[in-house]
């Protein structure tokens, strides 16, 4: 038996032995070549974050984080104040003589893309301290928008963050490209997040992200080989180009699975997975409404643009529809705002009156010199008429609500 095996030992050598010496000729040959495949940041490593995990929304930007953006949009300095807002400083107790607006959002209203001083929550204190109906008042938008948020978590913000700001009105700043996924598990591919489902009439919260890993939270941003002792990923570039591959891969299946879902937004739902988060994402936002007005505080939604809804050229835009059979670009804001009477609450569009301004100038408000053209996020000019279109409707709510409250008094 034991000579049987001596041959097999023998051979298993060789073969093992072999193997690690291909691995080192490999090693050497792309070291020599200069071939390699720098690993992203590690996402256990808190001092290259901008973001922390939070018990409530699953993460949040880091209080007093100081970092450079370098995605789409401007090469910026990003500075978080001590409250996690991306924001100048603001105290808890609201200053007297001041009218506070609490700004609920995702990426847009973060608007992390551009420079603090020309995103629009910053240029919409500047012009409403303008609207007489204020008398003066100094005015407070808090910036509470954080990318990737979708209703939940910004439920969740109001819950946890907003009311001790103590503010004189809510603002939800909806984002229908991505909200309405973001709400609901089977469409979202980050499930770093809370979740919730209406049983019984009541609505109940998923916390199942607690749980997670760093590895689990993102199927598409993880490899297999991340669950490997950083230390040996850094230092072999073979596991570097084969992680590569696996993330390459992963991204083009990413791409194919959520082309349709990222045009979907556009249509009446074409499956049961798509007509439940739509009825999550209607019913999340009006128990946002029910909560703020429980609180004596006003509510208002803006309805965030898409970049094809605002394009400046009409050929582009009809282009887009036909290759997508979308029959019409603002059937989402349609229905928030449908949504709005229903409860009464009040939504503003904002995408037909940016597509006005677009079109009269011919200059896109989304898109940046470093990504695709008229895409994407909002740039300095479209943060610039977004807040001065958010800002005329609530100056003009303000009086009205100002003139009922004169008519009614005897």
């Amino acid at each position: 038996m034991i000579k049987k095996l001596k041959p097999l030992a023998i051979n298993l050598g060789l073969v093992c032995g072999s193997f690690i010496f291909a691995i080192l000729i490999g090693e050497i040959g792309l070291r020599l070549a200069g071939i390699e495949a720098p690993l992203p940041p590690d996402p256990e490593s808190e001092t290259l974050a901008y973001r922390v995990d939070d018990p409530h929304r699953g993460w949040a930007p880091r209080a007093n984080a100081v970092t450079v953006w370098a995605g789409e949009g401007e090469r910026t300095g990003v500075q978080m104040n001590s409250s996690g807002m991306r924001d100048q400083e603001r105290t808890v107790n609201k200053p007297e003589n001041t009218y506070r607006i609490a700004f609920l959002g995702d990426s847009f209203v973060e608007a992390i893309h551009v420079p603090l001083e020309y995103t629009a929550a910053a240029i919409m204190e500047q012009k409403l301290a303008e609207c007489s109906a204020l008398n003066g008042k100094n005015v407070e938008v808090l910036n509470f928008g954080v990318q990737g948020y979708g209703t939940a978590q910004e439920l969740m913000t109001l819950r946890h963050h907003v009311w001790q700001f103590s503010p004189d009105l809510v603002l939800l700043g909806f984002y229908p490209g991505n909200d309405i996924r973001n709400n609901y598990k089977p469409l979202e591919h980050d499930h770093f997040r809370p979740y919730f489902t209406l049983e019984n009439g009541q609505w109940v919260i998923d916390n199942s992200f607690k749980d997670l890993t760093q590895l689990e939270r993102d199927y598409y941003s993880t490899s297999r080989l991340d669950y490997l002792p950083r230390w040996l990923l850094e230092n072999s570039r073979i596991l570097q180009l084969i992680r590569q591959a696996e993330a390459t891969a992963k991204q083009r299946q990413f791409e194919q699975d959520y082309e349709q879902t990222n045009i979907n937004f556009y249509k009446e739902p074409p499956d049961e997975n798509w007509e439940e988060a739509w009825n999550i994402t209607e019913g999340l936002i009006s128990l946002i409404q029910d909560e703020v007005k429980q609180q004596g505080v006003d509510f208002m939604v803006f309805t965030i643009s898409d970049s094809y809804q605002v394009h400046p050229k009409l050929d582009k835009r009809q282009e887009f529809m036909e290759k997508y059979d979308i029959q019409d670009l603002f059937y989402p804001d349609k229905r928030i705002q449908a949504l709005g009477e229903r409860e009464d609450f009040t939504v503003f569009r904002l995408a037909e009156p940016l597509q006005k301004v677009a079109e009269e100038k011919g200059e896109c408000l989304h898109g940046f010199e470093n990504a695709f053209p008229c895409e994407g996020h909002w740039n300095r000019d479209g943060n610039r008429v977004a807040a001065e279109l958010m800002s005329n409707q609530i100056c003009q709510r303000i009086t009205s609500q100002q003139v009922q409250k004169t008519n009614q008094t005897p």
